[in-house]
């Protein structure tokens, strides 16, 4: 494509605010702040909503949710407007714009996996996937949140859940893009390309990191969810 060479320092400027964004670390904050302890020396030593559930309680790991997830919106959008800018500019297709969305979450998911701020020891990055996963195309969202939820709601695991989804991630990226945005709406096959290679990087990474909990599940000692009260 004509000028794309033009899209490289946004592409990197974006890279790069996305992981500074992700290497704030809300799970260790917050646990630290409502039970003073760090949530990466109890339960699964993940940095995540799900191990401050078990550490510093409900409030807290609600609280993870969501500001894990707003970091990952706000780079998202930090990506797509320098890029845009960048592809206005230039006289680059504005739909490539989306790249920088790919570029600045994925960055962002790396900031949350390995932050800059807590030596390099944090999450394992779904819910800064689903942010980055739901404002890139919502379709590919509601498919693998969906494939997600019916895991969830057979094995209560969500790491089974969340490898599950990952996995298909790429796949159904490759099928929207193409078959949908591609043949019918015209999309550039660049963009295709580089966004299934991308997905397929993103899925392969958050299974990579749950390569702890791989071995638990194959050993059937995964630990499981229940929203049932505890009898006194």
């Amino acid at each position: 494509m004509e000028n794309f060479g033009s899209l490289i320092l946004p592409l990197l400027l974006s890279a790069l605010v996305g992981y500074l964004l992700g290497s704030i670390s809300f799970a260790i904050l917050l646990t630290k702040a409502f039970a003073h302890e760090d949530v990466r020396a109890h339960g699964s030593g993940n940095a995540g909503a799900t191990n401050v559930l078990r550490v510093a309680g409900k409030k807290a790991s609600a609280l993870t949710f969501l500001l894990d997830f707003c970091k990952c919106v706000a780079s998202v959008l930090v990506g797509y407007f320098l890029v845009k800018h960048a592809c206005v500019a230039n006289g680059v297709d504005p739909e490539m714009a989306r790249l920088g969305m790919y570029a600045a979450g994925f960055c962002c998911m790396i900031g949350h996996m390995y932050p800059l701020y807590f030596g390099f020891r944090g999450g394992k990055g779904v819910v800064t996937t689903a942010a980055m996963m739901l404002l890139l195309d919502w379709r590919v969202f509601l498919i693998c949140f969906a494939v997600f939820l019916l895991v969830f709601l057979k094995k209560r695991m969500v790491s089974l859940s969340s490898i599950t989804a990952a996995a298909i991630y790429p796949v159904v990226t490759f099928c929207m893009t193409y078959f949908v945005d591609c043949c019918v709406g015209g999309l550039p096959v660049l963009y295709v390309v580089m966004a299934t290679l991308v997905a397929a990087l993103i899925g392969a990474t958050v299974i990579i990191k749950h390569r702890a909990n791989i071995r638990r599940i194959r050993n059937g000692t995964e630990s499981t969810i229940s929203f049932k009260k505890k009898q006194v």
